[in-house]
């Protein structure tokens, strides 16, 4: 069996309940073009490290090492499936799977958004919606605040229908909650976020144009080529977002609620699984943030 049949059987019948449908078709795309051809008993490590760096330079730009680590990883779970497949005679397919190469991952960030970077960004899109009417930049805009108010992941926000907004009393008011449902998140366990204000003021429209359909109906596509005009937007203004990517709107907003409110409940607003990973990842603090306490401790 090569590769590609391999590949096809799983996505037919291994992996139709996949959270991210989009990435896993890039993920098969990409390897069905480097090694499709090749069969799978014959694959090993040499052979895989080589496919590693393809995929890091794959389509002519540079992938970062959790993206090509994604992408084996695709591999490697079609291949342990190949393991417990027989053939007709009653052999197995792969009598064992190869060794696949490790990865130094680092996914603390750095990068935050500053407010005059937002001001600045939100009048980027409002620009490029007066220029290109044609491209759904009102909606862009809306799935860019979600994403700020609600700490959540881009792909757990695409995954949000009208039937995920929950209303209900909180103290005499009444309140709008986002759930984002078990096996959509991160963790693959539920989590509800209370909306802002602002958030529930764009619902009606939000719900008028989703009908049917997800809130934000963007593609994988649609979504980097909006990313990249937004990027070379800012650069002309002075700002450099070579480094921001979506998931920085979540780095973001767990970065600023770390400096203002309990760490179990940044975690809460985050999805973690334990409260070490908020701290690991989002509670490093500048040296301005320590000039209050110097101050205090001097007097």
């Amino acid at each position: 069996m090569n590769v590609s049949d391999l590949l096809k059987y799983c996505e037919l019948h291994e992996w139709r309940q996949a959270r991210s449908k989009a990435t896993l078709r890039t993920n098969i795309k990409q390897l069905k073009t480097l090694i499709g051809n090749e069969d799978i008993a014959g694959l090993h490590y040499t052979r895989l490290k080589r496919l590693a760096s393809d995929l890091e330079c794959y389509g002519g730009r540079t992938a970062a090492p959790a993206t090509v680590k994604r992408k084996l990883d695709t591999l490697s779970n079609a291949l342990t499936i190949a393991t417990k497949m027989t053939n007709p005679d009653g052999s197995p397919v792969l009598l064992a799977k190869p060794t696949f190469p490790t990865f130094e991952i680092d996914n603390i960030q750095e990068r935050v958004i500053s407010d005059a970077e937002l001001v600045a960004l939100f009048e980027v899109i409002a620009a490029r919606r007066e220029a290109e009417p044609g491209r759904d930049w009102t909606r862009f805009d809306a799935f860019m605040r979600f994403l700020l108010a609600t700490a959540c992941r881009r792909g757990e926000a695409l995954r949000v229908w009208p039937g995920h907004i929950d209303k209900r009393i909180v103290e005499g008011v009444a309140r709008h909650f986002v759930v984002f449902e078990r096996y959509t998140t991160k963790t693959k366990k539920p989590r509800i976020v209370p909306l802002s204000p602002e958030i529930v003021a764009m619902l009606p429209a939000l719900r008028l144009q989703a009908g049917n359909g997800p809130l934000f109906p963007f593609t994988a596509s649609m979504l980097w080529g909006m990313w990249k005009a937004v990027r070379q937007d800012m650069a002309k203004r002075g700002h450099d977002f070579s480094l921001v990517r979506y998931h920085t709107t979540r780095h973001t907003t767990l970065t600023k609620a770390m400096k203002r409110y309990p760490l179990a409940m940044v975690s809460k607003l985050a999805g973690h699984a334990s409260i070490q990973i908020t701290a690991d990842r989002y509670g490093h603090l500048s040296a301005d943030d320590l000039v209050e306490m110097v101050d205090g401790l001097a007097a």
